[in-house]
């Protein structure tokens, strides 16, 4: 059986994950308003995704968009053996230089939030204490399969999701035609190849 985890993008309506093709295994959305707790930082939600991922039914596929990518990598360090695989769109793994996990969350009116995972106070706190954070120490810690996909248009993400893809033991990346950092159809077809 199993449990494809998704941990999706903060700034992406939670309804289009309802499409991925999970094949036998169970689909589980991460709700972040469960794992973000009173604190509304990072090191919470990690550690309660962590709790969960012992929860579910093994072994655990973690599915990772955005934001999603980079708290699934930092999960990942430290859950050897209960992460089967890791499939990340559009993924970092290092936030210092410019807050990129960030650039949605400007341009989007409050009422835009009404279809993602927190409302636009809270996702800008949980975004700010990503600030200043840098997992490159912590990838050879990763020893599941790791599919990587990125956008050909995304200049935004491609450059970290290269190095991501030389840095893990087992990296696979696929660049997507057409797609920047929004998911789109293409991105599915994709994800369902490899879940089916």
């Amino acid at each position: 059986m199993g449990t494809v985890l998704v941990l999706p993008d903060l700034v992406s309506p939670l309804e289009e994950w309802h499409q991925l093709n999970v094949g036998h295994r169970e689909l589980q959305i991460a709700d972040y308003r469960e794992l973000n707790g009173e604190s509304g930082d990072f090191d919470q939600v990690t550690a309660a995704t962590v709790h969960l991922v012992r929860k579910l039914p093994q072994p655990v596929i973690l599915v990772g968009h955005g934001f999603g990518a980079f708290l699934a990598l930092n999960v990942a360090t430290t859950q050897f053996g209960r992460i089967d695989r890791l499939m990340l769109i559009t993924p970092m793994y290092q936030t210092e230089k410019h807050l990129v996990l960030s650039s949605g969350i400007h341009f989007k009116s409050k009422g835009s939030f009404k279809a993602t995972a927190l409302d636009k106070v809270a996702t800008g706190q949980l975004v700010k204490s990503t600030i200043a954070r840098d997992l490159t120490n912590q990838l050879m810690h990763i020893q599941c399969r790791t599919d990587i996909f990125c956008g050909e248009q995304d200049r935004r993400h491609k450059q970290q999701a290269e190095d991501l893809y030389h840095r893990l033991l087992e990296g696979h990346l696929t660049m997507i035609p057409q797609m920047g950092t929004k998911l789109m159809t293409a991105t599915f077809d994709a994800l369902n190849e490899i879940l089916r």
